[in-house]
């Protein structure tokens, strides 16, 4: 079994992740399949993800693909929303509808809204929607209800019957506007796969963008137990598996590992400030990798979600944050290698200028609250 040190595995995956200077894509839609999707909890997040991935990245890029149905928000990996290629809508939604459909039941009956009440509404906004596009509050505005609308609204989406289409209210907004799936994508069957198949699907594509990985990864990933991922892992033909000194057995496809020995090594630094739930950070549940354990708390909450962090190399070295009033501040906490720190206080002015698009401070802080 081949082992490899873990600045070895870090350079290859920030190629692979297009977050190396040399492997920057020049399109969205590539970048976005090449990583399986972007986490969309945050609004600004894809957009961010993007900015880090995509050469001269304009928002304009994303909304056009958006806008165009190439790249479609769905709720699927880890129960929370992605915007994914349109080819794996059905992929993502039926590998874990059963668990995200599940919560929005019983999310909706917390809430208290009754079954009659749903199926009442539900109907409404489908009549509602036909041959447009409605936020939440245009929504509630024609049908003149009370009644919570955002759990129904989310259940429909869950169950394949409604889906989030760009907000009219800009890059930073979570304000969806919604459309009837049917009408939005006429050719997506959402049932065009089997269980067994489109699980087996969604492992390949996952070890794909992330690989090498554990059982642990996979099953953090996907959703899946650790003893489905074991059954899926031992089906697949293509898979080989490779040892990370100090953290132990990976698996890794065959055409990846005959990549990771062409991979020349990088004495250059690679800097990049990612936003909260980027598809590196998240895509992973072992950490060790990319971050010293002393560090954990600074960068990940209870539910093992991430915050905006500083990478050189593959490897975080500190958290970043930033905020408009009174004035535009990117603020910057570097906990190790203090002596690039001129070139991360580049890279905070640059990913400031995209989000505020002027000229901002960046401010060096000696702790931030985790």
């Amino acid at each position: 079994m081949a082992e490899y040190q873990k600045k070895e595995i870090n350079n290859f995956l920030m190629r692979k992740q297009h977050l190396s200077e040399e492997t920057k894509g020049e399109d969205v839609l590539q970048v976005a399949k090449d990583i399986w999707g972007l986490h969309s909890t945050y609004a600004s997040t894809p957009y961010l993800s993007l900015f880090n991935r995509v050469i001269n990245f304009k928002k304009e890029s994303l909304d056009r693909e958006l806008l165009e149905k190439r790249l479609v928000k769905i709720r699927c990996i880890r129960k929370t929303v992605h915007i994914i290629p349109k080819e794996n809508v059905s992929i993502g939604f039926l590998a874990t509808k059963e668990s995200i459909q599940v919560n929005s039941e019983k999310y909706y009956k917390f809430i208290g809204v009754t079954e009659s009440e749903y199926e009442e509404v539900s109907k409404s906004i489908l009549k509602l929607l036909q041959n447009r596009g409605m936020n939440t509050s245009e929504i509630k505005k024609e049908l003149n209800t009370e009644v919570n609308l955002f759990p129904i609204i989310n259940i429909m989406c869950d169950l394949g019957i409604l889906v989030r289409g760009l907000s009219k209210a800009g890059w930073k907004s979570n304000s969806h506007t919604y459309y009837r799936i049917d009408e939005y994508l006429p050719n997506v069957n959402l049932n065009e796969y089997s269980q067994d198949d489109v699980r087996k699907i969604l492992v390949s594509q996952y070890l794909a963008s992330f690989g090498p990985v554990t059982i642990t990864d996979i099953s953090w990933w996907t959703g899946f137990s650790k003893t489905q991922v074991r059954k899926i892992v031992d089906d697949l033909n293509d898979l080989e598996y490779v040892t990370i000194s100090e953290i132990g057995e990976h698996i890794i496809s065959k055409n990846d590992l005959n990549k990771i020995k062409n991979v020349s090594e990088n004495n250059n630094h690679n800097i990049n400030l990612l936003p909260a739930l980027d598809p590196y950070i998240m895509g992973y549940k072992d950490r060790d990798r990319y971050l010293d354990k002393e560090y954990f708390n600074y960068i990940f909450d209870r539910a093992g979600s991430g915050t905006t962090t500083i990478v050189n190399n593959g490897k975080i070295i500190g958290v970043w944050d930033f905020e408009g009033n009174p004035s535009p501040v990117v603020k910057i906490f570097i906990f190790e290698d203090q002596n690039i720190s001129k070139e991360i206080e580049e890279k905070a002015r640059e990913i400031g200028k995209f989000i505020y698009e002027k000229e901002v401070m960046v401010k060096r802080c000696e702790d931030m609250t985790p």
